[in-house]
């Protein structure tokens, strides 16, 4: 069992190292070697773990849905979802979205990338598909809590992510100063929660 867990730590080392080098040059011009060395390990150790660069990435992928996953999570199991007012659970689920994933600009910076892969990758498409249907059911679960017809939770459960990646977009290329994405999405949450 020890063994499992040493790989195991071995590849989340490797997947953070991709991570890291995501965040100083695009993918394609990220190599084995790059990725190595940011996880402080032997190039050929990678193959060991990974088949090869895509296989890094897709893995990644799901490190990072399971890793926000697990911090969702645990940000729900502290609520008292009994006492809490529906309306006033999803203001602090969008707050939550938004200081987490929206405006997460290391995070934004590395899907802007996946995306441009996704459109090109079957395998990369698959992995983001996935992640966005988890996603939006999350949402739409949530959301179905108040809007008693679920296809319509669901139809603005795509809205409701596709408008917030469409933020997390805008705040990597758009300069602070010229939009308050706080604001943008404070906003567009409070009519949300009002429609609701």
């Amino acid at each position: 069992m020890p063994r499992k867990n040493i790989q195991e730590e071995k590849r989340i080392q490797i997947l953070q190292a991709l991570d890291q080098c995501l965040q100083e040059k695009p993918f394609d011009q990220t190599s084995i070697k790059d990725i190595a060395r940011a996880a402080g390990v032997n190039h050929g150790l990678l193959h060991y773990y990974f088949k090869n660069k895509e296989d890094i990435l897709t893995n990644y992928i799901d490190y990072v849905i399971l890793h926000y996953r697990s911090m969702f999570e645990a940000w729900i199991s502290e609520k008292d979802l009994g006492e809490i007012d529906e309306k006033e659970f999803m203001k602090e689920f969008f707050n939550f979205m938004n200081e987490k994933i929206t405006l997460n600009q290391s995070l934004s910076k590395v899907f802007i990338e996946i995306w441009e892969i996704a459109a090109y990758n079957p395998l990369v498409k698959t992995r983001l598909q996935r992640a966005y249907r988890e996603w939006t059911k999350v949402l739409a679960d949530i959301l179905h809590n108040t809007i008693k017809d679920k296809a319509a939770a669901q139809r603005m459960s795509v809205a409701v992510v596709a408008f917030h990646e469409g933020v997390s977009l805008f705040s990597v290329l758009l300069e602070p100063k010229d939009v308050d994405f706080k604001e943008v999405l404070a906003v567009f949450q409070k009519k949300v929660i009002e429609m609701l």
